[in-house]
């Protein structure tokens, strides 16, 4: 269903810059849109991605949006449909500021990090981070598949060393005075996910195989 939406850039501190989507989706529907308009559109080119939606308010996001009678304005190629609005200002402000307004869902991209991070506005006002995405999915450190056999619910599996349903994951108040800092790690590897409602995610990947421990001859030397 669609919902007011924000698209943006995340900044440090937990401020952002975004502009409007008055067609906005929720995030099983705009995040897959969102990586195919960077994979397609801009080449996987995120700074530029980030550029044209920061350029303009949106009425909805398209790969291939085709010119319609009713639009005032005609689309971008490989992005959407532009809106036109009284007040065309950028917006900035921060993620432990109150809400006011209908947006539902906030999509910020870390060009940095190729990362999007996604945002629900909750019952009390606030921001609270829902999920956060690598626009190219290859780079997801847990993924869900299919159970074997046909069988039963879906497997959580590690990336880097193949584990299945071996996953740690720890959610506690934040330091940083609102939302959660959570910890999702692989209980064979050690690879994990760490995310915070200031600084975002940070993924490390362990060595697999484990790297075997070097051994000395009697002179001091490694075999």
């Amino acid at each position: 269903m669609s919902t007011p939406a924000l698209i943006g850039v995340a900044a440090l501190r937990g401020r952002y810059t975004a502009r409007s989507i008055q067609l906005g989706e929720d995030p099983e529907v705009l995040v897959p849109l969102l990586r195919r308009i960077w994979t397609d559109t801009f080449g996987r080119d995120t700074d530029a991605m980030a550029a044209a939606l920061l350029a303009r308010n949106w009425w909805s996001l398209a790969v291939n949006p085709r010119p319609r009678r009713w639009h005032r304005q005609p689309p971008v190629a490989g992005l959407g449909y532009p809106t036109v609005t009284e007040n065309d200002t950028i917006r900035q402000g921060s993620l432990r500021e109150d809400l006011y307004g209908f947006d539902e869902w906030m999509y910020l991209l870390r060009p940095d990090q190729r990362l999007l991070v996604v945002y629900e506005a909750t019952v009390h006002g606030r921001w609270l981070r829902h999920s956060v995405h690598h626009l190219d999915p290859v780079e997801d450190l847990f993924v869900t598949a299919p159970a074997l056999a046909g069988g039963g619910s879906g497997m959580t599996v590690c990336t880097v060393c193949g584990a299945v349903d071996e996953i740690d994951h720890v959610e506690v108040p934040s330091m940083a005075g609102y939302g959660h800092d959570t910890a999702t790690s692989c209980t064979r590897c050690g690879s994990s996910v760490t995310t915070d409602p200031m600084f975002g995610a940070h993924l490390t990947r362990k060595p697999w195989p484990p790297h075997a421990p070097t051994t000395g001859d009697g002179e001091g030397g490694a075999r």
